[in-house]
């Protein structure tokens, strides 16, 4: 999946409006530089020659000034642009006095409405045109009536009476037109860059849904007509196995029933394929082991674990009715901010219940967080799969050598096979978020080691940037949730709730906007820490091969 840039209309737009300041500084230079070498070609009027040289060497600062600052756009700002405005404004004006107000000169200031009327500032887009017209209306006025002395190569004398007037109206006129042109193109462009990005944007979450509906086919193609359910009919303890529901990469789960109380339960067993696996069953030992540590609303859970008369483990948990958020993203393609505020609420409450049981889960994904129907009662989300997790107080993990997880969503601790704590976990929760808000994955690559790369090397878009309306609050929540370094993070699942709950009103605690400035400032939104391509030489690709994909 690509993972390009997107930014938005106006940041487009300022980009190119100091590529067009660079242009219109340097021709505004090379104007003032020819306009006071040829000053003797006018006649000779003192005050004019005085004004005329001081309002050129004015534009010529102000040109070179706005020509040095646009090496780098950033640099380009208001009051640079403001500068420059007034210096053009001036010279134009005493250009046109000098060369003749009722000459072709007045229409040099129309360069300087299109250019100023195309930029951001509406201050100085309006403000550059009404003074213009105001000045050009005023001087032609005045050496039109003989107020004032007409030094221009081409005079006022020239033109007979109703010639005149019709200049002093046309002009501002010109003007005016110039401007509305500007606005137009301005706002033309706007709203294209703006719809190209949100195709694009549209054609990022119909890859990301096509990604996760391949998973699942994947999974559904092994449930084909001629693979039969092999435990239907058996018993595993004390719950009486029914009809198949699900198969995974290493396991199936049934439907259930209690022989004694007729409870429903779903059982999870071991493929066959598996069983002579000491890792894969030691595993899935650990997620019973895990997941039965735990009792919250918010995690599934675990009634009973055991193994069948051929030997085979089974865990008998709550058997849920609904689906799964990788579901609900490839039917939607994203959630709202406040349904992504709720499931975060109850997913922050199934993780702080695993950090108090010193449980890490190490594999949040969509696929792992379950939106579980209920009988008179709302939707609940609810954890699942503790099949790859860690216990805190363990002195090492069962897939020790080997990096664990999901790429796209796991911690850059865990993409370089370092040690994990429930921070990790936040990690993790902050890019299911992102993706849920926004609707992108936050690292993806063509293969895995560019998306390893991208986890622990670069940060993804800013999700303001994909998303009309969003609060800036929140992108500084998830900057916390998905910072590099595990202390950057929030202390708990549960802070981080708290925070995005603040973020939604844009009323975050103030050190928490810092913090995450402070860590923005290190490696900001869309950029990448180291970006050569021979970084990837530190995953290896026996590390990559070894990740447990979905």
């Amino acid at each position: 999946m690509s993972h390009g840039p997107t930014r938005s209309a106006a940041y487009e737009l300022r980009r190119e409006e100091a590529s067009r300041a660079r242009a219109f500084a340097a021709s505004a230079f090379v104007l003032a530089v020819f306009v006071l070498a040829e000053e003797s070609l006018f006649d000779e009027s003192p005050s004019a020659s005085v004004l005329s040289l001081a309002s050129f060497v004015s534009l010529a600062v102000a040109a070179g000034h706005a020509y040095r600052s646009t090496r780098d756009p950033l640099r380009y700002t208001r009051p640079v642009a403001r500068a420059l405005a007034g210096a053009s404004l001036i010279a134009t004006t005493c250009l046109s006095y000098r060369v003749g107000v009722f000459s072709p000169a007045p229409m040099v200031t129309t360069l300087g409405v299109a250019f100023f009327g195309l930029g951001e500032d509406k201050l100085v887009a309006y403000g550059f045109t009404a003074l213009s017209g105001l000045a050009y209306g005023a001087v032609a006025w005045f050496v039109g009536t003989g107020a004032i002395p007409d030094p221009g190569v081409i005079r006022a004398t020239d033109a007979s009476s109703a010639a005149r007037m019709a200049m002093i109206i046309l002009v501002p006129f010109l003007y005016a037109m110039t401007l509305w042109h500007a606005r137009l193109s301005r706002r033309a462009t706007l709203d294209a860059i703006d719809r190209s990005n949100e195709w694009y944007r549209e054609a990022r979450q119909r890859e990301a849904q096509l990604e996760e509906a391949n998973r699942d086919l994947d999974n559904l193609l092994k449930l084909n007509a001629n693979d039969a359910a092999a435990h239907t009919g058996t018993r595993a303890g004390q719950w009486l196995i029914m009809e198949r529901i699900g198969r995974g990469a290493m396991g199936e789960v049934y439907s259930a029933k209690h022989a004694e109380t007729g409870a429903v339960a779903a059982v999870k067993l071991i493929l066959s394929t598996a069983v002579d696996d000491p890792l894969v069953m030691q595993r899935f030992l650990r997620e019973g082991d895990a997941a039965s540590k735990l009792r919250a609303p918010n995690v599934v859970q675990i009634y009973e674990v055991g193994n069948l008369e051929d030997g085979a483990p089974y865990l008998a948990m709550e058997l849920l009715r609904g689906h799964d958020l990788a579901w609900h993203l490839r039917k939607r393609g994203q959630l709202s901010l406040e349904e992504v505020m709720s499931f975060v609420d109850q997913v922050a409450a199934g993780l702080e219940a695993a950090r108090v049981a010193g449980v890490v889960h190490r594999d949040l994904k969509p696929q792992n967080l379950f939106l579980a129907q209920q009988m008179n009662a709302s939707p609940i989300w609810k954890i699942l799969d503790f099949g790859v997790s860690r216990l805190a107080d363990s002195g090492g993990t069962l897939t020790k050598d080997f990096i664990v997880g999901t790429p796209g969503y796991m911690s850059p601790e865990q993409a370089g096979g370092l040690s994990t704590t429930h921070r990790s976990d936040l990690f993790s929760f902050g890019a299911v978020a992102y993706r849920a808000l926004t609707g992108e994955p936050p690292f993806a690559g063509p293969d895995t080691p560019q998306t390893l790369y991208h986890v622990v090397y670069r940060n993804p878009q800013r999700p303001g940037a994909l998303v009309a309306g969003l609060p800036p609050d929140i992108d500084l929540v998830l900057a916390i949730a998905l910072a590099k370094d595990p202390t950057d993070r929030f202390e708990t699942a549960l802070d981080m709730a708290n925070a995005m709950r603040l973020a939604m009103r844009s009323a975050l605690d103030p050190q928490r906007r810092l913090h995450a400035r402070t860590v923005l400032a290190t490696l900001p939104w869309g950029s990448g820490a180291r970006d050569s391509a021979d970084d990837l030489d530190e995953i290896s690709l026996s590390d990559a091969e070894a990740i447990e994909l979905p």
